[in-house]
């Protein structure tokens, strides 16, 4: 019973990191990697950040490490 719960939250643990997306921005202009809604936008956010986990929106996205939500002012999602 013990395994099976490991294995479990092991998965769990596996399954919703695997979800993020990176992103890496300087002056509010953000790159990021896989992610599927874009991977290069323009935001309000001037903070520096290299290959921070993020979660990615259609209109935003938000910081994992410290909360921090960003709103994007404008996207592609080619190179």
């Amino acid at each position: 019973m013990k395994i099976i719960l490991t294995l479990l939250s092991f998965s769990i643990a596996i399954i919703t990191s695997a979800k993020c997306a990176t992103a890496n921005c300087i002056n509010g202009e953000c790159e990021f990697t896989f992610s599927n809604h874009y991977k290069y936008a323009k935001t309000h956010c001037l903070q520096t950040i290299n290959f921070e986990q993020v979660e990615t929106e259609y209109l935003s996205f938000k910081i994992l490490k410290d909360g921090q939500v960003c709103k994007i002012i404008e996207s592609k999602n080619e190179d």
